[in-house]
């Protein structure tokens, strides 16, 4: 017999950066949106709402951002900017300074999750990065050596977010969740875990070639926070070719619905076992338009895998 879920389950939702780009009218109609779905918990984005400069805290900015947030019952959640990469080179102070400032926003607003994108060594001589701009790594630094270097700086951060009750939860992205197990490892402190990313591992186990389920098994006692969407498991995480070009083709790191796509949730959800955090949902932006109905759909989606799961025996 399936029985309901319990009270407690928490669903959460993004808030997308790009989408709300500073805007925070937008952003206060994309909250109450998400209320008046039913949603319990929200994502805040610190680069989409232009809470930090060149690695400082905007400290008027957060007070009108913590207003606008305290007029809804939600819980919030925040994810640093997707540039934020502790294996970078060219900047490292400021990566650690954005970092700390993350780390501040996300206990001003009284957040605990703080999700960070692991760290990536670009090998490559020349390429575009999150920022537009063309650079190179230093020749001489090899992966172990940009790992170890993650290591130490999330020893440091780590240490800061514990003292300020918050938990940095580093999510999977190009990796396999072995590598970002070892890391969460060798950091050593409770207050840094892993934000499983469904969508990525999916694409990463197909990528790669490594066991989907038995990751989410072998991560679940590391496991503090997680990031729900659909898709085909074609492509690479974060690489997107255009989507009107990738959806037709069912390519790419879609952020779809659950449902959508064809990752196993059922059993996926079920490899999770009694996890009691958030199942924040991540759509792509285009999904917030349409009045927001693909919002309530979404959420009625996960929902009713949750209660599939939820059996007696």
């Amino acid at each position: 017999m399936v029985i309901a879920l319990e009270t407690e389950t928490k669903i959460g939702i993004n808030i997308h950066a790009q989408r709300i780009d500073g805007d925070l009218e937008l952003l206060r109609r994309d909250l109450s949106a998400i209320a008046r779905a039913g949603y319990k918990s929200a994502e805040i984005p610190v680069n989409g709402v232009d809470a930090v400069v060149n690695g400082h805290l905007r400290e008027g900015r957060v007070r009108k951002i913590k207003d606008l947030l305290s007029q809804f019952e939600l819980e919030y959640t925040v994810h640093a900017p997707c540039s934020l990469n502790l294996r970078d080179f060219r900047y490292p102070e400021t990566h650690r300074r954005v970092f700390e400032a993350c780390i501040e926003f996300t206990a001003k607003i009284g957040a605990r999750n703080l999700v960070y994108h692991q760290g990536r060594l670009i090998k490559a001589a020349r390429l575009q990065s999150h920022l537009g701009e063309e650079r190179t790594q230093p020749p001489e630094i090899t992966e172990e050596e940009a790992r170890e270097l993650e290591v130490e700086a999330l020893t440091d951060l780590g240490k800061l977010a514990s003292s300020l009750g918050v938990r940095i939860c580093i999510e999977n992205t190009y990796a396999s969740i072995t590598h970002l197990i070892r890391l969460v490892e060798d950091v050593k402190l409770d207050s840094v875990g892993i934000c499983y990313d469904f969508g990525h591992s999916y694409i990463n186990s197909k990528r790669i070639g490594y066991d989907f389920l038995r990751s989410i098994r072998l991560a679940k006692p590391y496991i503090y926070h997680v990031h729900i969407h659909d898709n085909f498991g074609k492509g690479e995480p974060e690489v997107l070719i255009p989507y009107i070009e990738g959806m037709p083709m069912g390519i790419g790191d879609l952020h779809l619905p659950v449902g959508w796509g064809s990752i196993p949730y059922e059993e996926a959800l079920k490899a999770l076992g009694d996890y009691d955090g958030i199942y924040t949902i991540e759509l792509e932006r285009r999904f917030f338009e349409d009045g927001y109905t693909i919002l309530s759909e979404a959420l009625v989606g996960l929902k009713e895998v949750l209660e599939k799961i939820k059996v007696k025996a």
